[in-house]
């Protein structure tokens, strides 16, 4: 029997890139921020952002899990016609 694949399975392992910093704007911090929260050196984590080295699987994972729970709950004053945020909601 096939296991079918749930929406968490097939996020990525090991962010890196554009995806990273989606996830990072979508949750609000800045680079410094999740370097710190993460306990990563700053460079470090800014190779990851650059593409040239990828988070460990354990810290994507958190931080995929931030950002969804970011998108189920936002903040009820939101901007709803920030035309750059209708953008990034369809990116997502």
């Amino acid at each position: 029997m096939t296991k079918s694949l749930s929406p968490l399975d097939s996020r990525p392992k090991h962010l890196t890139g554009p995806r990273l910093s989606l996830a990072l704007f979508r949750i609000g911090w800045s680079e410094r921020q999740a370097a710190e929260k993460c306990d990563m050196h700053r460079n470090q984590f800014r190779r990851c952002l650059e593409g040239t080295s990828s988070l460990p699987a354990d810290l994507s994972l958190w931080l995929l899990d931030l950002e969804a729970a970011h998108l189920a709950h936002p903040c009820p004053r939101q901007r709803k016609a920030d035309p750059i945020l209708a953008e990034i909601r369809k990116a997502g």
